[in-house]
C-alpha cells in the first residue's frame, strides 16, 4: 500500500495456520534467542546504573567535602589580627578552596547526568527485555512448549531501587534532600511509556503515538480502514536510534499524523518535516483493528500477530515518541520547574541559601539541556535539505546562535509578541518552546541575514530601507534595539524609551574618592530592562568637582549646571521628546542642556549657512538667516564647526529622535576608533534616516557607550573619573 511493502515476518510460507510444526519450534526458539538476548543487555544495563550511582555517591560526597572546605578556608580568610603575609596566604587558601569546591560541584552534576542516563538506560531496557520473554513464553505455550521465562527472569531485569542514606540535610534522607537540592523529580503522572504491538494496550489511560494511531483506527469506517494502514517510524538521531519510534497513518499516497492531526502529501513530505524518521514497516489498518480488538500480551494477541505475518522486529518496536530525547529533557524541566524549591528549608541562612542557590542551578542545567535537545533537533531537520543545509551554513560562519526557551521564558524577552526573534546584525535567535520549528528558524534566519549588512547610509534609497527596516524590527521586538556598528561607530536604535539619569563624577584633585563613570552605568544597566547609557554634558573639570555646561533638569528642576541660551538641549517630557535652542524646558521629566545642533526641526547645522539654488547671492554666510530662512537648507553653527573639524577619529556621542516612527537614535564613537566618521558625515546619514532632531553632546575622550553592562564605547581614565551625568535610555522593566 502507498508504494511500500509491508514488512513481514518468516519464510514466504510460514503462517500460523499453515506452518508445521518444525518451523513453529523454530519461531518460538528465534523469539527465545531475542528474548535472551535482550534480557543480557538489560542485565548489563542495570549493573552500569548501579556502578554509576555509586560514582554519583562519590562525588557528592566529595562535594560536600569540599563545600566544607571552602567554608572553613573562608572562615580563616577573614579571621581577625591576621599580619598581611597571613592574610595573603589564607586569602589565597580560600580562592583555591572555592575553586576546587566549583569543581567538585561540576563533577557531581556530571556524576548525576551520567546516573540519570544510566538509569533511564537501564528502565528502557528492562521494558524491552520483559516484552521479549512476554512473547517468547506465549509463542512457546502456543507450541505446546514450556515457557522459557519465569517471574523471576522478568522480574529480575528490573533496575534495581536506589539506596538512601543519612544526609547532612537535617538528617533527611540522602535520596529525599539531594533530590531536593538538585531537583531530581519523578516525570509528571500520566506520561507516556513506551509500548509495542504485543505489549499496547488501548485503554490503560497512557496515551502514546500508539494509542493515537489505534483509536484512529477503531473509529475509522471498515471502507476507510481498507484503504488505510499504520506506518511504523524509527527515530534515527543520535542517542535514540532504534530506541524510539512513530505512528502514522497513510492512506495512498497522503499520510495523516493522528497525534498532531497534521496532513502530508506524501510519505516524503512528512519525512522532509520529519527528518529523523526511517520506515520500517507498515500494518494494515484492518490487521490493525483485530490485533488491538485482543488482549494485550495475551496468545490471541500473539495470534493476531502471527495471522498479519508481521515481521518480529515490527512486533517487538518499542514504540514512545514522547520519551524521545528532545522531550525528555523537557519533561525533565517542566516537573523540577512545577516542583518548585524545597518546601522545608532548614533555619540556617546560610545552608538556606546554598540549597536555594543549587536549585536555582539545576533549573539552568536543566535549562540548557532541553535548549540544547531542542537545537540538536532543529539543526538535524534543518539540515536535511540542501536549502536548510545552507541557512546553516550562513549560520555558523557567522556565527549566529540558536537558543530555544519555555514559553513562560520566553513571554518575558524582548519580541515576546512572536514565536521568535533575530538579533540585528550577526546577534542570537531566540524561539519559544512552541515555536521550535524549522519554518519559524528559517524565516527568524532570513531576518537575521537581512539585518547583517546593517550600516549608516549614504544614499536617500539606503536611509529610507534601513529607516523602515529598524521601524519594522522595533515594531516587532518593542524591548529590544537595534543595534549595529559601521567604521568604527555604535549605533543602538530604539522605540519609545525611559528616559533616567546617571549621576556620577568627581574632583581633579581627588578622582580616586568617586566610581568611574562606567561603573555607576554597568550598575544602572545591570537592572532589568534592555538599558543604553551614554555620557552627556559638556563640563568644566576643577580641583573642587565639575560643572555641567548647560543646565541639567530632573522632574521640573535644574539640578546642575547654569544657562546657556546660544546652545542647544535634549529633552523627555510627558508630551515626548523634544530639542531645541536656549536652555530646557523647566517641565522637562529629564534634560540636558549646553549641546551641539546636529539637526533641529528638520534643519541640518554644520559649517555656515546653505540655501536652496537660486537664494539670492547676499543671503548671510554665518548668523540669523533672516528673510532667507524659508529657503535655508543648512544652518550655521560654531560649536559644530568645532566638533567636526576635530576630524575623523575622535570620540562623538549623539541622541537623534524620528518624529514619524517613534524611534530614538544614538550614535556613539570611542576616542580614536578608525576609520570613524566626521560629525558632518554622521549627521549627513541621520538625515538620510530620516531623523528630525539630534544634538551631539560632549565628545573626545569622554564619548561613553555602555550596553545593559557591557562597555561599548570607553572613556578616558580621567574623564571616566569625572564624568558628572549620563543618560538611560530603558526599554521595558
Amino acid at each position: 500500500m502507498g508504494g511500500t511493502t509491508s514488512i513481514r515476518g518468516g519464510s514466504s510460507t510460514g503462517s500460523s495456520s499453515g506452518a508445521s510444526e518444525a518451523d513453529a519450534a523454530r519461531r518460538a526458539e528465534e523469539a527465545r534467542q531475542r528474548a535472551e538476548a535482550a534480557r543480557k543487555a538489560a542485565e548489563a544495563a542495570r549493573k552500569a546504573a548501579e556502578a554509576a550511582r555509586r560514582a554519583a555517591e562519590a562525588a557528592r560526597l566529595a562535594q560536600e567535602k569540599a563545600r566544607a572546605d571552602a567554608a572553613k578556608a573562608q572562615q580563616q580568610a577573614q579571621k581577625p589580627g591576621q599580619t598581611p603575609q597571613e592574610q595573603k596566604a589564607s586569602r589565597k587558601e580560600a580562592e583555591a578552596a572555592a575553586k576546587a569546591e566549583k569543581a567538585a560541584q561540576q563533577r557531581a552534576s556530571q556524576a548525576d547526568e551520567a546516573l540519570r542516563a544510566a538509569e533511564e538506560k537501564a528502565a528502557r531496557t528492562a521494558r524491552q527485555a520483559q516484552g521479549a520473554m512476554g512473547q517468547a513464553n506465549v509463542l512457546a505455550t502456543q507450541q505446546g512448549l514450556a515457557q522459557p521465562f519465569d517471574d523471576k527472569n522478568i522480574n529480575g531485569v528490573k533496575p534495581r531501587a536506589a539506596t538512601s542514606d543519612v544526609s547532612s540535610f537535617d538528617a533527611a534522607p540522602r535520596k529525599e534532600g539531594m533530590d531536593k537540592l538538585l531537583g531530581n523529580v519523578p516525570a509528571p503522572t500520566g506520561s507516556a511509556e513506551g509500548s509495542t504491538l504485543l505489549t499496547e494496550d488501548a485503554k490503560d489511560g497512557k496515551v502514546n503515538c500508539l494509542d493515537v494511531a489505534s483509536d484512529w483506527v477503531d473509529k475509522a469506517s471498515p471502507e476507510l480502514r481498507a484503504r488505510s494502514e499504520m506506518v511504523f517510524l524509527q527515530d534515527q538521531r543520535p542517542g535514540a536510534e532504534g530506541q524510539t519510534g512513530h505512528v502514522v497513518v497513510r492512506q495512498g499516497e497522503q499520510v495523516l499524523d493522528p497525534t498532531t492531526n497534521q496532513s502530508y502529501e506524501s510519505m516524503e513530505a512528512y519525512k522532509k518535516a520529519q527528518p529523523q524518521y526511517q520506515e520500517v514497516g507498515s500494518v494494515p489498518a484492518t490487521d490493525a483493528k483485530r490485533i488491538f480488538d485482543t488482549p494485550p500480551g495475551s496468545p490471541e494477541r500473539a495470534a493476531e500477530l502471527e495471522k498479519a505475518k508481521l515481521s518480529p522486529e515490527l512486533q517487538n518496536m518499542m514504540v514512545a515518541d514522547v520519551s524521545g530525547p528532545e522531550q525528555q529533557a523537557w519533561d525533565r524541566y517542566d516537573a523540577h520547574v512545577k516542583a518548585g524549591p524545597p518546601k522545608d528549608l532548614p533555619q540556617n541562612m546560610g545552608l538556606r541559601k546554598e540549597i536555594l542557590e543549587a536549585h536555582q542551578a539545576k533549573t539552568k542545567e536543566l535549562a540548557d539541556a532541553a535548549n540544547k535537545a531542542s537545537v540538536e533537533r532543529l539543526r538535524t531537520e534543518l539540515g536535511s535539505t540542501p536549502e536548510g543545509k545552507k541557512v546553516l551554513e550562513d549560520l555558523d560562519a557567522r556565527g549566529v546562535g540558536i537558543n530555544v526557551v519555555d514559553d513562560a521564558s520566553y513571554a518575558q524577552l524582548p519580541g515576546a509578541g512572536t514565536d521568535g526573534h533575530a538579533l540585528p546584525g550577526n546577534g542570537d535567535i531566540t524561539l519559544s518552546r512552541k515555536g521550535a520549528t524549522v519554518d519559524v528558524l528559517q524565516r527568524e534566519a532570513q531576518r537575521s541575514a537581512d539585518t547583517q549588512q546593517l550600516k549608516l547610509p549614504t544614499t536617500p534609497e539606503e536611509g529610507e530601507r534601513l529607516a523602515l527596516s529598524v521601524s519594522e524590527t522595533l515594531k516587532a521586538n518593542p524591548r529590544q534595539p537595534v543595534e549595529f556598528e559601521d567604521a568604527g561607530i555604535h549605533v543602538v536604535a530604539m522605540r519609545n524609551p525611559k528616559a533616567s539619569l546617571v549621576e556620577s563624577g568627581g574632583s581633579a584633585l581627588d578622582v580616586f574618592g568617586f566610581s568611574p563613570f562606567t561603573s555607576e552605568a554597568k550598575e544602572a544597566g545591570a537592572n532589568p530592562g534592555s538599558d543604553t547609557i551614554i555620557n552627556t554634558s559638556f563640563y568644566d573639570l576643577a580641583a573642587w568637582g565639575t560643572n555641567p555646561v548647560g543646565q541639567v533638569v530632573k522632574n521640573g528642576e535644574v539640578i546642575a549646571g547654569g544657562s546657556e541660551p546660544d546652545r542647544f538641549y535634549a529633552a523627555w517630557t510627558d508630551s515626548g521628546m523634544k530639542f531645541g535652542e536656549g536652555d530646557p524646558p523647566k517641565d522637562s521629566n529629564l534634560a540636558f542642556g549646553g549641546a551641539v545642533p546636529v539637526i533641529i526641526d528638520g534643519t541640518p547645522y554644520g559649517v555656515g549657512n546653505q540655501y536652496k539654488p537660486g537664494t539670492d547671492p547676499s543671503a548671510p554666510v554665518t548668523g540669523d538667516p533672516g528673510a532667507f530662512a524659508g529657503d535655508l537648507t543648512q544652518r550655521n553653527n560654531n560649536s559644530f564647526k568645532a566638533q567636526d573639524e576635530r576630524g575623523k577619529e575622535v570620540g562623538k556621542v549623539i541622541v537623534g529622535y524620528d518624529r514619524d516612527t517613534g524611534t530614538t537614535y544614538v550614535v556613539a564613537q570611542e576616542d580614536g576608533s578608525k576609520p570613524g566618521k566626521t560629525l558632518s558625515e554622521i549627521r549627513d546619514a541621520l538625515v538620510k534616516l530620516g531623523v528630525d532632531d539630534a544634538v551631539s553632546f560632549d565628545g573626545s575622550d569622554s564619548a561613553t557607550l555602555v550596553r545593559d553592562d557591557q562597555v561599548k564605547v570607553e572613556p578616558g581614565g580621567l574623564k571616566n573619573q569625572t564624568i558628572p551625568y549620563g543618560l538611560r535610555l530603558s526599554l521595558g522593566d
